[in-house]
């Protein structure tokens, strides 16, 4: 776990740098395409239709069960052989691609060109990353992945400084995927060749359709992804300019590093929560399920209020003015971060019910909705359209969907369930006005100017909106804590004295 938040804060604080140097070097619209061509790839994955995805899952099974010393080879054998199969549809879609770039974005090809071969090359040996995931071998996992992205990252840069433009980009990626399939490798061969077949086995025509049934809704999920994550950047590149797409990238840059956080929360709740399905009342279920919202809200209110107050210093400070496309832009990115962490802790609640189809199709749902507003925004409104779809989706599709799901399983009315929340809405209705207050009257475009108003804009969260922290039913976990905290902060008496 350490070792993941080292190569999260490291890919962080480097990747602000990387940004701001590729700009400088490479300009705004070669930048900008390679963000647009890079998201196609995320497309592509949907081909893989849960073949690799399934794999930490049924590896991690297959151990746990403690089945024959065959079974485990086999399955990697099987879902190996299924791989390489798959590789022929991935590179049909490829090529597919390639043929059908439109001619505005031609001056991607030097760069796509190399990234989809390699693509298509590496697709198998994804497995051994998912390999690794499923033998619960994180550590290695995070290592690899640091050392690849660092060594990636490395050679991006150098060949920048040498002058190859926008290919650098195209190549550091496929050294940073190379080297974690290698290393990963390395590890299964060194620590865990047991798990590795001797030969790979024919394929049954029952086992196939069996393991493309189980990751249907897998699929479902990846599909809702693609569609929630990264098509708002395709949408923006097509219809307004890949200079565009660098702009708005900036500006929802701080929502992309900020809205991790309250999830990790949130998954690391789901173990607790799926244990306490079979043997704790509907009352207990709900009281927990409520003070986990109440917490991902807190925490997600948080960070809001900073991106709205302070993300045009931020943006300022990092890139420069020009890259930042204003308070509506930016406020309304932010207020979705906060939607998509309420639905998200929702939606988390309602899987411990065993809730995953419902919870795939209303994703998928949201994310066609978020494409079809956002496309008719982004053409008749621009950059605030995009933002808007999103809006639309989490408002018109999966908050409520979520919300009804979990009153039913919890029994109760959505009304009731949202009673402890009432008193953090009002409060954070406040704090985010004057967190836009803020923001307007002062965005410095500087280092200090920036943490100030961060700083600042934190305090007033903390004096306002702290004190829900200790509502019920949130408040049973928070009280016992924070009397703790504070007995063990507060001087101790002299002895003798009363």
């Amino acid at each position: 776990m350490g070792v993941g938040y080292a190569y999260q804060l490291l890919t962080m604080g480097v990747g602000l740098f990387l940004t701001r140097f590729l700009l400088e070097r490479l300009g705004s619209e070669q930048y900008g395409l390679w963000l647009v061509g890079f998201q196609l790839l995320n497309w592509l994955l949907l081909l893989d239709v849960g073949v690799i995805a399934l794999v930490p899952r049924e590896v991690a099974s297959a151990t746990g069960r403690a089945d024959g010393p065959e079974a485990t080879p086999r399955l990697v054998g099987f879902t190996l052989r299924l791989a390489l199969m798959q590789s022929l549809l991935v590179g049909a879609a490829a090529l597919g691609l390639w043929l059908l770039l439109p001619a505005d974005w031609e001056a991607l090809r030097p760069a796509l060109g190399p990234t989809l071969f390699a693509f298509v090359l590496l697709y198998p040996l994804r497995m051994l990353s998912a390999l690794i995931e499923g033998l619960q071998d994180l550590a290695w996992l995070s290592v690899a992945q640091m050392v690849g992205w660092m060594v990636g990252t490395g050679t991006t840069v150098g060949l920048v400084l040498l002058g190859h433009g926008v290919v650098s980009l195209a190549w550091g990626w496929i050294v940073q995927q190379l080297l974690q399939a290698a290393l990963a490798g390395v590890r299964l061969v060194w620590r865990h060749r047991h798990v590795l077949p001797r030969r790979l086995p024919r394929l049954k025509r029952s086992e196939v359709l069996g393991w493309l049934r189980r990751g249907a809704w897998v699929t479902v999920n990846q599909l809702a992804t693609v569609l929630l994550t990264g098509t708002d950047l395709l949408l923006v590149g097509k219809l307004l300019g890949p200079e565009a797409t660098v702009a708005y990238a900036c500006t929802s840059k701080a929502v992309s590093i900020l809205i991790h956080q309250p999830r990790m929360l949130v998954n690391a709740a789901l173990p607790g929560l799926s244990q306490m399905r079979t043997g704790e009342s509907r009352e207990r279920l709900l009281q927990v399920c409520t003070s986990l919202v109440q917490a991902s809200l807190l925490i997600s209110g948080l960070l809001t209020t900073g991106v709205v107050a302070a993300n045009g210093a931020f943006v300022g400070w990092w890139v420069g003015p020009d890259k930042y496309l204003g308070l509506g832009v930016s406020g309304l990115i932010a207020l979705n971060m906060l939607l998509r962490h309420w639905s998200g802790a929702t939606a988390m609640a309602t899987f411990a019910f065993g809730d995953e189809r419902r919870i795939a199709l209303t994703s998928l749902a949201d994310g066609v909705v978020a494409l079809a507003v956002g496309s008719v925004g982004l053409w008749f409104l621009g950059f605030i359209g995009a933002p808007l779809g999103t809006l639309a989706g989490l408002v018109l599709v999966s908050l409520p969907g979520h919300l009804r799901a979990l009153a039913r399983h919890s029994g109760v009315s959505p009304r009731q369930m949202l009673r402890p929340l009432f008193p953090w809405f009002w409060r954070t209705g406040v704090t985010l006005v004057l967190a836009t207050l803020l923001s307007l009257a002062w965005a410095p475009g500087h280092l200090v100017g920036f943490l100030t108003v961060g700083i600042g804009s934190a305090l007033l969260y903390g004096f306002l909106v702290g004190p829900v922290a200790f509502v019920a039913p949130l408040e049973s976990y928070v009280r016992p804590r924070w009397n703790a905290l504070t007995a063990r902060l507060s001087p101790s008496k002299p002895p003798g004295t009363v």
